[in-house]
């Protein structure tokens, strides 16, 4: 089997390391599929100089949803993608991707190269598509309520098997709609993968986090949930279920005795969790408080909404880099649990 590099969206072009990663599994050689985008030329464009610029050789899989019944069987661009030495699926919407692949030749030609080892990389909707079922659309605080945006789950191309997956992770503050989706799905793991940055999911050992910001891991077990999040070079091992943290942070020994921890009143407000996760691992406290609510000015303005309880765990270690305006932290295994609540907001006498 190849290797499987999720890319968390909004891959900049001066992210040698990612793209160093794309170029060590997927070769120079890569078909680029632009299936997902609303205008394909154009993301074709964008993605062809930022690959070239990289030293790839991109190639256009120029498949998308209006001419698959066509082009996923046509011989000359089977040929082409028999030719790849890997491939990577832009962003978009990933439902494009799934409408326009599936139960098709071009599917069965890039499953075959796969298994015989080649890399595919996908990022955006690219990375959602890798799962099966995928997540193809919803929000976090609509999914826990029921209403609105909802998690929607259909059939994804399954590259990545037994893991949920989901993208622009903590700038989107997905981690509500990502534990729903490890539910339905009946597996025991989701992976969210930020922006300008990728997992590194090879056939066999440790699966690599890379870029600028994080990954984040949500465990589901019998006991309930333990969310971790990972940095630059760190690894999981998910033959044996272990975090393995790179050697430029060091475990947090002396927690700060003044550090409170306020509750969080949009736990999936942009990067929250990461600052709700950091702040406790660095306090001597061992529960904090994320809330998410939707206020009505019906029945004196009740909000209906969710509550999360982070807590310290037997487990929970936290780490820290070096002392620099971009100190990295990653943090392995905090408990957490949600719980649907209700708030009705009164005048202050």
């Amino acid at each position: 089997m190849g290797t499987v590099i999720l890319v968390g969206g909004a891959l900049q072009a001066d992210n040698q390391a990612v793209f160093a990663k794309i170029l060590e599994h997927c070769g120079p050689r890569i078909g680029i599929f632009t299936t997902a985008s609303s205008d394909p030329a154009q993301s074709w464009e964008v993605n062809a100089a930022l690959f070239r610029a990289q030293g790839f050789d991109p190639q256009h899989i120029g498949i998308t949803v209006e001419n698959a019944p066509i082009l996923a069987q046509d011989p000359a661009v089977l040929s082409q993608m028999e030719s790849c030495s890997g491939f990577f699926f832009s962003g978009g919407d990933q439902r494009q991707i799934t409408r326009a692949l599936l139960g098709t030749p071009a599917l069965a030609l890039l499953e075959r190269k796969f298994a015989e080892g080649a890399g595919v990389a996908g990022s955006s909707a690219g990375t959602a598509a890798m799962a099966d079922p995928m997540i193809a659309g919803g929000q976090s605080l609509d999914t826990w309520l029921g209403e609105g945006e909802t998690l929607s789950m259909q059939p994804g191309l399954g590259l990545v098997k037994n893991v949920q997956v989901d993208q622009h992770f903590l700038a989107w503050g997905r981690f509500g709609r990502l534990m729903r989706a490890v539910e339905q799905a009946g597996v025991g793991l989701g992976v969210g993968v930020d922006e300008n940055t990728a997992l590194v999911m090879p056939e066999r050992g440790p699966w690599e986090v890379v870029g600028e910001s994080c990954v984040v891991f949500l465990e589901h077990t019998r006991t309930g949930w333990q969310v971790s999040l990972l940095a630059q070079g760190d690894r999981y091992d998910p033959a044996q279920g272990e975090f393995q943290i790179h050697p430029s942070r060091s475990p947090i020994q002396a927690p700060d005795p003044e550090l409170k921890n306020p509750v969080s009143t949009d736990i999936f407000a942009p990067y929250a969790l990461l600052r709700t996760l950091t702040r406790l691992v660095q306090s001597a406290e061992q529960t904090t408080i994320g809330l998410s609510f939707r206020a009505s000015p019906e029945d004196g303005f009740s909000a209906s909404g969710v509550r999360v309880r982070f807590f310290k765990t037997s487990q929970t270690k936290g780490y820290r880099g070096s002392s620099t305006p971009r100190e990295r932290f990653s943090v392995v295994r905090v408990g957490l649990a949600l719980e649907a609540i209700r708030v009705q907001v009164e005048p202050e006498v």
